[in-house]
């Protein structure tokens, strides 16, 4: 309620009316081009394909009722008013105030505002909506209109857009005031303080601004994502430019930028100057110096010969420091060039190139399944083809894990301590070992892609693998589909002894 300034003494006020309505409320437009309600079964429901759905809305802009109390009020002049409701058509505006004349003459000479105002929160929702959903016409006037009744004025079509902004700009007011919970530190406070992420999470200011400078300041671009483990839906710039100030928002620009360019299959960098230059067929020129070259080996452009391996480039180098006393400057250059062939040698023998940012990765431990840092893709670490999931190895050639021994090296069973504990084993009888030292082998079973060692719930052979979450069966090792199929009269018992 808004109290207006006295006109000539009288007193006036505004009440603004907001419907609290039902959620998932729709707004459907009808396609009837005279204007009647789209038409209804015999059981009440509608005919959805009159009907075209608009959008859907949890606030509704308010109903506004402006009231002037004249001298006489109440005992004998009803108060004068307006009702707004310009997203309404002026018939349903004109019902409303038909609706106020009608109370005014079931209470003579009493005070009926309050009464006005319990009547529109209480009853006038079903002359609104249908079934919870509110039904927009064409565009039309009633044959006699209200002097009470403020309308829209506007083509339906300008009029939905109108009511999504209002929609948006009420939750956003609401969710400023409302106390809320961060998914990181799980702490309390209002919307103010929060920010809520296009996947509609919700953290606090300091933990958001916390998780992105420490990835910014690292250059792990990949993990500027939401930091809900259900989610990982990476964060729009607009979002880092409110977190980060100005300085690292332009650094993680910077990486961004250049993160681009190193996923692009077709940009080199030239060897003189550094500038970006385009590859076509493995040569390229480069824009500042018009240097030619090849973008394999870096070396002059060379057609009909093939490049030099690393190996070789550092045999020539090395040579020519033999015969040849270059001058200090050039010899620290081509020094500085050898050892980064160097590096790229032990690179390339003990890495992949991840097939696509060719990024040079190397695996230390665990399945065969890589995940590019750089560029954030799966690919096989042993054939180097891209891949989305575990499906690979299940119908492919490779395995998930290199080798078979995967008890020992998940920790189900224990290494020798040293030497001495490993010399003794050779002496105790081969039955003796498998019962002594690992009394677990002959209940742990291999599963058949990787290899990984599971053991039986009890006497059902029916495994599932902790490794590949596949499913195979203890007696003859093979994968199960359906347990019904594999298991019965004609295939394997599914429960035997262990």
């Amino acid at each position: 309620m808004v109290i207006l300034e006295d006109k000539a003494g009288l007193r006036s006020f505004q009440i603004f009316v907001r419907y609290p309505i039902p959620n998932g409320t729709k707004v459907l437009l009808n396609l009837h081009a005279n204007g009647t309600m789209a038409a209804t079964d015999n059981d009440g429901s509608q005919d959805i394909g009159e009907l075209v759905y608009a959008c859907s809305l949890k606030h509704l802009p308010p109903v506004v009722l402006t009231c002037l109390l004249p001298r006489s009020y109440p005992s004998t002049c009803a108060p004068y008013f307006t009702i707004s409701a310009k997203w309404l058509d002026e018939p349903k505006v004109s019902y409303l105030c038909a609706m106020f004349d009608e109370i005014w003459t079931e209470l003579p000479g009493q005070e009926v505002v309050y009464r006005w105002v319990d009547w529109l929160n209480s009853s006038s929702w079903s002359c609104i909506s249908l079934n919870d959903n509110i039904i927009f016409v064409p565009d039309g006037t009633s044959d006699v209109a209200d002097e009470h009744a403020i309308a829209r004025k506007l083509l339906v079509d300008s009029t939905i857009p109108l009511m999504q902004n209002y929609n948006e700009k009420r939750s956003q007011e609401l969710f400023l005031k409302n106390l809320h919970e961060c998914g990181i530190c799980l702490s309390e406070n209002t919307g103010i303080n929060f920010i809520k992420l296009p996947c509609h999470h919700l953290f606090c200011m300091k933990c958001m601004e916390s998780h992105c400078r420490i990835h910014v300041k690292e250059g792990n671009l990949t993990m500027l994502i939401c930091p809900d483990t259900t989610c990982r839906s990476p964060l729009p710039p607009s979002i880092l430019k409110s977190i980060l100030g100005d300085d690292c928002y332009m650094r993680w620009e910077s990486f961004a930028t250049q993160k681009l360019l190193d996923t692009m299959p077709d940009l080199v960098y030239c060897p003189r100057c550094d500038a970006a230059c385009l590859e076509v067929d493995n040569d390229a020129q480069c824009p500042e110096c018009f240097f030619t070259f090849c973008a394999l080996c870096k070396e002059r452009r060379h057609v009909g010969k093939e490049c030099l391996t690393p190996a070789e480039k550092i045999s020539i180098l090395r040579e020519r420091h033999k015969k040849y006393s270059l001058p200090e400057k050039q010899l620290l250059k081509e020094q500085r060039e050898i050892n980064e062939l160097l590096d790229v040698c032990e690179v390339l023998r003990n890495s992949k190139q991840c097939p696509s940012c060719k990024m040079a990765i190397s695996k230390t431990y665990g399945c065969n399944k890589m995940t590019c840092r750089n560029c954030g893709k799966f690919f096989c670490y042993r054939c180097n083809k891209a891949i989305s999931g575990y499906n690979h190895f299940w119908y492919g050639d490779c395995l998930l894990f290199e080798d078979n021994n995967q008890g020992r090296r998940f920790g189900i069973f224990e290494e020798p301590d040293d030497e001495e504990d490993a010399d003794d084993d050779e002496d105790v009888d081969d039955g003796e070992d498998l019962e002594e030292l690992e009394p677990e082998l002959v209940r742990l079973y291999p599963c058949p892609i990787c290899g990984r060692r599971n053991e039986k719930f009890s006497t059902n052979n029916h495994i599932l693998c902790i490794g590949c979450r596949g499913h195979y069966c203890a007696l003859c090792r093979k994968r199960v589909l359906r347990s019904s199929e594999h298991y019965g009269p004609r295939g394997c018992q599914q429960h035997t002894n262990p």
